[in-house]
Order: structure tokens, then sequence, then C-alpha cells
């Protein structure tokens, strides 16, 4: 199922009109693969049990709430969140129409990736190939959009948005992205290495506390965020924190701030916002000569995406 417009469902109600797609759309959802993209001024979805699934916007960013915080997926980030997660959602646009673009795996396709991944080629002539156990979770964090994975979820968006509609076409490629989903998941699990602890355990579990520290930047950026409040997201003291998050993002935490609100500031400026005090106010920084700094600082940094 491809759907190219976003579809009216709750917690909008249901009408004469929209009564017969929200009856073929239930009867396929969760059952199957599915994207669902389309543009809106505004939009707002409630609390539903999904399926497996990966998430991008573009032009504005996407507010997904889940249970006990809140993550927004822009043109930045990408967010993959697992099967049986409850969550809502809510599209907010920027100068323009925002994007939502979502893929749903069908239950069990994950699993057989897995398992294929996990036989050698010669051992599948050998013998049938075994399902495994979907107990496999990835960590539901903001992800960066400029890696393989972003990549490839970009040009399936470009075939989608060119009129591709084939459900084998969607099988085959859900199949290689569910592989590349797996592969950035294991290239976040190297990266722990850089923290400076000595237990595996125990950089797993800071590099899982800074994450909630570097998605908070990324969620509310435009708020007065301090280190204080990064450092208690992390549940650490400010000391360590400053100190892994930078070994394990590349950049301090302030900075890392900074990097971000320029970013989205450049982005308004090139959709055609003329006014840079508004723009200051809108992304965090509070006045025109602090972005200014900001946009020459991060002009040539690698860590801004561009």
């Amino acid at each position: 199922m491809i759907l190219t417009q976003l579809p009216d469902l709750p917690p909008r109600p249901e009408t004469a009109a929209n009564a017969a797609f929200r009856q073929a759309f239930y009867a396929r959802w969760g059952r199957e693969n599915a994207i669902v993209c389309g543009r809106a001024a505004r939009a707002e979805y409630s609390a539903f049990t999904q399926s497996l699934s990966i998430k991008m916007a573009r032009g504005g960013a996407e507010r997904y709430l889940l249970p006990q915080r809140e993550l927004r997926v822009d043109d930045d980030s990408l967010l993959i969140l697992n099967q049986g997660r409850r969550y809502g959602s809510r599209l907010e646009p920027g100068p323009h129409p925002a994007e939502s673009f979502a893929v749903f795996f069908r239950p069990g396709l994950l699993a057989q990736v897995r398992a294929a991944r996990q036989q050698t080629p010669a051992a599948l002539l050998d013998r049938p190939l075994a399902e495994a156990p979907e107990v496999f979770a990835f960590n539901e964090h903001l992800r960066p959009q400029c890696t393989r994975l972003g990549r490839q979820l970009a040009r399936l968006r470009t075939e989608v948005l060119a009129g591709e509609r084939s459900e084998d076409w969607l099988e085959q490629h859900l199949l290689l992205l569910a592989g590349a989903m797996l592969d950035d998941e294991a290239d976040a699990e190297q990266s722990f290495s850089r923290l400076a602890a000595a237990r595996a355990s125990t950089r797993r579990e800071l590099a899982r506390r800074l994450q909630r520290a570097a998605d908070l930047i990324e969620t509310r950026y435009d708020e007065p965020l301090t280190l204080d409040d990064l450092a208690a997201a992390a549940c650490l003291s400010r000391y360590h924190f400053v100190r892994f998050f930078a070994q394990l993002h590349g950049l301090p935490p302030y900075a890392a701030l900074c990097a971000k609100r320029a970013r989205v500031a450049r982005r308004l400026l090139a959709a055609g916002e003329c006014d840079r005090e508004a723009v200051a106010q809108r992304c965090g920084f509070g006045t025109r000569w602090a972005l200014q700094r900001a946009l020459q600082r991060f002009a040539q940094d690698p860590h801004t995406g561009h």
C-alpha cells in the first residue's frame, strides 16, 4: 500500500465522505508493507499501535508523541520505531507545508531479513531458511539523515513521488531497507567504542543516556536549553556529560546545540525568510548577532551536515 496523500484519520471525525477510505485503509493497515507520504500545513494523528516503521520529514517537522517523551523529526533526522510501539504524531510546517514520509514494514519481514543475514550462501543451499524470532528491537532515537540509511530512504521517496506503486517493488525495497537499518544499528554499536569505559555494557548504557540528550537538542533546539537540562536528560553529572558527549558525538553539547540551530536557520533563510531577527528567535539564538556568529562558525563544520 502506497499513499501519497496524508490519510484523513482520527482525531478527525468519520464522515460519509471518508468512511469508505477508512474502511479500506484499516482492512490493510498493519498487515502489509506501506508507505504514507504527503504535505500538509498541519496534521495530527492520535495514538495508535503501529508496525515497525522509519520516519522522515521535509520542509518542516513531525513531532512523534511517545508515552514518556516527544521526538521531532525534521530535515536532519530519521526515526525508527519498533513493532508494537504506540504513539501519535503532529506535523509542524516550516515556511511552507511540511512533508511527512513514513515506511511501515509488514509483520515478520524484519525476522526474515535477520535470519537470512545470519546464514552463509552455502548454508542456504544445504537447508531451508529458518525464521529468527522477532525479538530484536532498534534503539528508538533520532538518527542523522546524512548516512547510507538516509540516502537509501531518500531514493525510495524519490521513486514513490515519481509514481511507483508496485507491491512487488515495495517488498523488494523494504527487504533491502531493513538490511540497511540493521547495518545502521550495528554501526552505532561500533561507535560506542569511542567512550572511555572499560565494559561494553557500561559503554552501551552511557551511549543510551547521551542519545537522550542529543534527542533533546534535536527536538527542543528552539527553546532556551541549558547545560543542566541536557545533563539531566542524560542522568549524568555536568562534567561526565560534557566529557562523554564530546567523545561520542565529536562535538561538546553546546556546540552541537548551536550547530543544530544553524542548520535550521540556514534552511529558513534558503526558503525565503528575510527577517534575520525572526529567524534568530525561531531557532533559539535570541539575537541576529548570535545567529550570524553561528552561521559563520559552522559554515564549513562537517558536523553540520553541509
